[in-house]
């Protein structure tokens, strides 16, 4: 039963920082207590196994990954196969986005002979939108500044290309604050993750 207690605290543990998350941070995902989370990786007791089943679907990894037994070298080839697989979910995503768009476009070409070339605009933003949405839950706080600030600005592109004719240059003016709350923002978190990264060292994690 040791065996089993350390196997799992030294997994979850393991998990918990390839995911960038602190403990209070996993113990909100779960719906518990981050004393829970710190007995559970000290190896002190074992989550049950519905809380095991809840855990992997947080770090999106089998079970097994956090009952059996892994190598350093396996650990390893399971981060990079889940960053791996993440990456080709994003990719694949975007692609779909663009497809709809060109088939939109196609349609509208034939059918109405209306040459909406800025509908391929519109695909930056919606690119934007959904990488944001696949890595809000993690601490990569440079690439969410990229992505929101990209889709900022491209939306703002997008508006002003449909309405041209009327050449609203003005509406650019929306971006200054946008963009300004977006520094803020990134600048809060990072201070925000280094005071996490602090305090984490002084406990021992």
């Amino acid at each position: 039963m040791e065996n089993v207690k350390a196997i799992v605290s030294q997994n979850i543990l393991r998990l918990r920082k390839e995911n960038n998350l602190t403990q209070a941070e996993l113990a909100r995902r779960i719906s518990y207590s981050d004393k829970a989370i710190s007995r559970w990786e000290a190896g002190e007791v074992v989550p049950d196994l519905e809380t095991i089943y809840a855990l992997s679907e947080v770090f999106n990894v089998p079970v097994s990954h956090i009952t059996e037994a892994h190598t350093e070298e396996s650990a390893e080839e399971n981060t990079r196969g889940n960053i791996g697989q993440k990456v080709l979910s994003q990719i694949f995503l975007c692609c779909e986005i663009w497809f709809i768009l060109t088939a939109l476009y196609v349609y509208l070409k034939l059918s109405r002979e209306t040459n909406m070339w800025q509908l391929f605009v519109w695909s930056i933003p919606a690119c934007m939108l959904v990488l944001w949405m696949f890595n809000r839950k993690g601490d990569l706080n440079i690439l969410l500044f990229v992505y929101s600030s990209i889709f900022v600005w491209s939306f703002i592109t997008c508006v002003y290309l449909h309405l041209a004719a009327a050449n609203p240059w003005y509406i650019y003016f929306i971006g200054v604050p946008s963009q300004g709350l977006l520094v803020i923002r990134y600048i809060f978190n990072y201070k925000q993750n280094l005071k996490r990264l602090r305090i984490g060292k002084r406990k021992g994690k």
